[in-house]
């Protein structure tokens, strides 16, 4: 056996593996639009709002889409006049933009609140929709907010 002989197949699982992992990795070239949590705010107290800033890539994808959520909450007890539904969405405007942020602000009384005078933990899932409603990003999960009635 040549000393050198195993270093050619060596090389070629290498150059496989290294290309299978920039394949797999690279999500901006798929022309679909990241989104990250950049900020949060929290403990969101009584008549304020939870102040929330993501970033964007490949925004066009999403131009005059749809910002959808959904609430999670964490109390063992269910909220006593829970306030509504679960599940949100918020028109985004028409841009041409491929990179940028965008902010949101969900008040206490509506979105946050249960309606009753408990303190609750939330979780919310943000994603974005194009046009036609159809989901163009991964989905991000916050951590833990809380929300206070006092």
């Amino acid at each position: 056996m040549k000393p050198g002989s195993f270093l050619i197949p060596c090389l070629l699982v290498a150059f496989i593996v290294a290309v299978l992992i920039t394949i797999s990795c690279n999500k901006t070239g798929s022309g679909i639009a990241t989104l990250s949590l950049e900020s949060i705010s929290s403990p969101v107290f009584a008549h304020d709002s939870m102040r929330v800033r993501f970033k964007f890539t490949n925004g066009t994808s999403i131009s005059n889409g749809t910002l959808g959520w959904i609430r999670t909450r964490l109390n063992q007890a269910p909220a006593m006049h829970p306030s509504g539904n679960d599940t949100f969405g918020y028109q985004l405007p028409a841009y041409t933009a491929n990179t940028g942020e965008i902010y949101l602000s969900l008040p206490w009384d509506g979105y946050l609140s249960t309606g009753s005078p408990e303190n609750d933990t939330l979780i919310f899932r943000f994603f974005a929709t194009n046009a036609s409603d159809s989901l163009t990003t991964d989905t991000v999960r916050t951590p833990q907010i809380v929300v206070n009635f006092q």
